[in-house]
């Protein structure tokens, strides 16, 4: 996997995610840096592709309805 980040970029194996890295909280399965998703105001681990925090129950919420399952495209 080829991570960079980009003034308020990540690139992830080419995908561009608005947002940072989160140098001090970590995936609790394989402890690597998690990305904060700005569309989506959640965090991910680029690692494990899956995201940190489960959505909200919120029927007004402007992010999580249109979340996708996994945080970056499949291969």
């Amino acid at each position: 996997m080829k991570l960079e980040e980009k003034d308020d970029l990540i690139i992830i194996d080419g995908f561009e995610v608005e947002g940072f890295i989160a140098k001090e909280q970590h995936c609790s399965i394989c402890k690597f840096n998690l990305v904060y998703y700005e569309d989506f105001d959640a965090f991910f681990c680029p690692n494990c592709n899956y995201w940190t925090e489960s959505k909200c129950d919120d029927p007004e919420c402007e992010y999580c309805p249109r979340r996708p399952e996994k945080p970056l495209p499949s291969k």
